[in-house]
């Protein structure tokens, strides 16, 4: 292994110690910090191979995080996932895992609250249109 390759690990390491991260995003910022291709797959390889780099995990901790914020529906999520460079197979497989139909009521009455504490959600028509922009559904209130 050269020095530059264990120079990338180390800070591919130091943005994961931050956050995780998913693939995509890693090799952008890699890349930002002057590394080249070949080394930027390698290094994503290695930390892919000792469990370093692992995109449901990433996904999982996105998911949680941002629903956390601001609630959002499963394609919401999906579309976010997706502008960061995200695995499509693995978004789909760990959101169906996530979005239960408990899950989904919960994700639910959380958003209407926050909403109504707001001061947003006046009455029932405005509650509904403001939970369909986020990808959820009065229904499961």
């Amino acid at each position: 292994m050269t020095e530059n390759q264990k120079n990338c690990i180390e800070q591919a390491l130091r943005f994961l110690d931050l956050r995780e991260h998913n693939r995509a995003e890693l090799k952008i910022k890699l890349k930002n910090k002057g590394y080249d291709e070949k080394v930027c797959e390698d290094t994503l390889n290695f930390l892919t191979e000792e469990g370093s780099l692992n995109e449901e995990r990433y996904i999982r901790a996105f998911v949680r995080s941002n629903n956390k914020r601001h609630p959002e529906g499963k394609i919401i999520i999906s579309q976010r996932l997706a502008q960061k460079g995200a695995d499509r197979n693995t978004v789909r497989e760990v959101l169906d895992d996530i979005y239960t139909e408990e899950y989904i009521t919960e994700l639910t009455r959380a958003a209407a609250e926050k909403l109504r504490k707001k001061g947003k959600a006046t009455d029932s028509q405005t509650l509904k249109a403001l939970l369909y922009k986020i990808g959820l559904s009065d229904k499961y209130l």
